[in-house]
């Protein structure tokens, strides 16, 4: 069960995410992606708003049809069921500050996802959370 405090790190991207703070409502983690390219598919969250702060370097994002990058300070939202991709656009590291509402389970799929459970058997199970984006 993730905690706060704990450090998480997807061996295939080499992303690490830090949970800051768990409740029901909200979800805190910092994240870095240390290399350039994708963390992942196209995706939406049925039932989640996610929201990215950049604390260092420059992140791109895809929400909906809109395609944006951004620096240090800035920040971007993913309204529940809109799909988006979000990357590292450098190859500099980025660190960011993301934020989830509800949490929900992300915590737990976030942890599961990152030591190799099966994706398409969590996206099963956490079909609240995370949906692939259709289109």
């Amino acid at each position: 069960m993730a905690h706060e405090g704990q450090t998480v790190e997807n061996a295939a991207t080499g992303e690490r995410i830090t949970f800051v703070s768990i409740t029901d409502d909200l979800l805190v983690m910092d994240d870095v992606w240390p290399r350039p390219g994708h963390r992942a598919i196209e995706h939406v969250h049925p039932e989640m708003e996610e929201r990215w702060t950049v604390i260092d370097g420059r992140a791109a994002f895809r929400i909906g049809a809109e395609e944006l990058e951004l620096n240090a300070g800035e920040w971007v939202i993913a309204p529940p069921g809109v799909p988006h991709l979000a990357w590292n656009p450098t190859d500099a590291p980025v660190r960011l500050r993301i934020e989830m509402r509800p949490a929900l389970r992300w915590a737990e799929f976030t942890e599961r996802l990152f030591r190799g459970d099966p994706p398409a058997e969590l996206l099963r199970e956490f079909s609240r959370e995370i949906a692939l984006a259709v289109g």
